[in-house]
């Protein structure tokens, strides 16, 4: 009899569950969207398998019998333990890509770290980087995106958040030789310029932090333009007068390499300055995957982007000592 269980699929099983529910071979076959004869064929095999008619034949269908009421509910449970298995499978990756997003000066700090777990555990992984947009939370959740570096996302029911480390720095870039960099920092004079801000994880017309804080001091500020684009913001800051407000260490890694930027760290001027009482907002990254990845790779990834944060904000600090003693 063990041996025989085998032959009772998923589809033979649907069969049974739907006869014993709609007592009619023709509803059955309409429903689960096949032939008669191929419910027939089911009904053939299960009857064998169980060694009982299962089903008494009336004039419009069929009247389970007390084998049949037993089984009933085992079948079912059965069915719904598949039908989880396909919920849960529907928002599984391909085997051999990942599909992640983050803004640009995030994805190759994410795609690395991702190349590296594979690495780790002999996976053989691409990776295809989908454009930030204000629906990243919704494919998330549909399983659309597999993992995606937020600042400061939102939980929700069927998306992990996972913290891997603080946005611990604020810059201030320009093109090189500005004027501005040969003045004492100060509010005013740095309203005296047009700014460029970033907005991170957020498209469309969010406002940026900085534009909040000018309206509740009722302070005069001009802004030239907002993106997700940290190399778009240089790019432009590079060939005007502008000044760009940025922030975390991924941005500092992303203009030191440029000669044609400078730079200062105004990390202090942010918090002790702009916010004297210490009621600064403050800004974490989050690594986020639909909750059905939880999993030992996602774990190892949450992990290794926390260490590689970690140790690259260990040298910013160590780099500013180094300059402060010449």
């Amino acid at each position: 009899m063990r041996k025989e269980l085998s032959k009772l699929d998923y589809f033979t099983l649907k069969v049974f569950v739907g006869l014993v529910e709609f007592k009619n071979g023709s509803v059955v076959a309409k429903k689960l969207d096949t032939t008669q004869p191929k419910v027939s064929r089911a009904l053939s095999t299960i009857r064998e398998v169980i060694q009982d008619e299962l089903f008494i034949r009336r004039q419009y269908g069929v009247e389970p019998n007390v084998m049949a009421d037993k089984l009933y509910p085992i079948a079912k449970n059965i069915v719904q333990g598949y039908e989880a298995m396909a919920e849960v499978t529907k928002y599984l990756p391909e085997k051999n890509q990942l599909v992640i997003a983050a803004q640009e000066h995030l994805a190759g700090f994410l795609v690395d770290s991702i190349t590296e777990v594979c690495e780790q555990q002999g996976i053989n992984m691409s990776v295809s980087i989908q454009p930030w947009s204000d629906n990243v939370q919704e494919l998330l959740a549909q399983g659309k995106i597999d993992y995606a570096i937020t600042v400061n996302s939102k939980p929700s029911e069927s998306v992990k958040n996972v913290k891997i480390g603080d946005v611990r720095y604020y810059f201030l870039a320009a093109k090189k030789g500005h004027q501005f960099f040969e003045q004492d920092l100060t509010l005013k004079g740095l309203l005296e310029n047009k700014l460029v801000f970033i907005n991170y994880s957020k498209v469309g017309l969010s406002e940026h932090w900085c534009e909040t804080y000018a309206k509740e001091h009722a302070l005069d500020m001009k802004v030239s333009f907002k993106t997700t684009s940290l190399a778009m913001a240089l790019n432009h800051v590079a060939k005007s007068d502008d000044i760009c407000w940025t922030a975390s260490i991924f941005s500092y890694l992303y203009f030191n390499s440029r000669t044609d930027i400078d730079y200062i760290d105004v990390t202090s001027f942010y918090e002790n300055t702009l916010f004297p009482d210490g009621n600064s907002t403050k800004y974490d990254y989050f690594l986020q995957y639909h909750q059905t990845h939880e999993d030992d790779f996602s774990k190892s990834l949450s992990k290794l982007l926390a260490e590689k944060l970690a140790i690259a904000q260990e040298l910013y600090e160590q780099n500013k000592q180094i300059h402060l003693c010449k």
